[in-house]
């Protein structure tokens, strides 16, 4: 299957044109300022095995090389649209929200109810608050979630158009741990399937890659 017969035959996320256009606000502006802009992509993608879905095969990654790299691409000077798994790592909350501890065991509560952070703590979250409200306030992150890998391969080709305006101010990171393969929609079963009632499907195994501009997707 060509990319063009993919991205025909299947259906495309439906907030994709929300999507496209906080894509396009966030380059329009950072463009304004010129400052350059990454598309960093982390995480993983699952493959569905039904259009219902409850069974999906998942590539797993938590993320952490593209949530660290977005921070180091934030500190030099970029602008980072954050392409993610939802609930993988993100820039600067990575530091808490997987921690071995429990991020109630970084806050204390004072005898009038107020609380705050624990003192051994307060000078390594003072600068990540920082970095992460000054990355907010500026337009300097922009974060887009995807879980299937039909999420991710629509979003990837959408937001790779509106970048192709940046001409040498952008940059794509891809650091997602993408699924080498997928199950077309006409073959997908609606509802759960069934393997031991004799249920068989094929894995069709595609390649993608993007074109010298990033403009477009091919699915060889």
């Amino acid at each position: 299957m060509d990319h063009a017969e993919y991205f025909a035959t299947t259906p495309a996320p439906c907030n994709l044109q929300d999507v496209a256009q906080r894509t396009r606000d966030f380059v329009a502006y950072n463009s304004s300022l010129n400052r350059r802009v990454v598309l960093v992509s982390s995480g993983g993608t699952t493959v569905p095995l039904e259009n219902q879905t409850v069974r999906f095969l998942d590539n797993f990654s938590a993320g952490t090389r593209g949530a660290t790299s977005a921070e180091y691409f934030i500190q030099a000077g970029y602008a980072v649209l954050f392409l993610h798994r939802q609930f993988s790592l993100e820039p600067y909350t990575r530091h808490y929200t997987h921690a071995k501890n429990c991020f109630l065991d970084f806050l204390t509560a004072d005898p009038d109810g107020h609380l705050r952070v624990v003192d051994q703590h307060q000078s390594e979250i003072a600068s990540a608050l920082v970095k992460y409200q000054d990355a907010n306030k500026n337009c300097k992150l922009l974060k887009i979630g995807f879980v299937t890998v039909h999420d991710y391969l629509f979003y990837l080709r959408q937001i790779t158009m509106e970048m192709s305006t940046l001409g040498c101010y952008g940059m794509y990171y891809l650091a997602a741990a993408v699924s080498d393969y997928y199950i077309p929609h006409s073959k997908m079963v609606m509802n759960r399937c069934f393997l031991d009632l004799g249920f068989t499907f094929n894995l069709n195994f595609y390649i993608c890659r993007l074109s010298t501009k990033f403009n477009r997707l091919m699915v060889p």
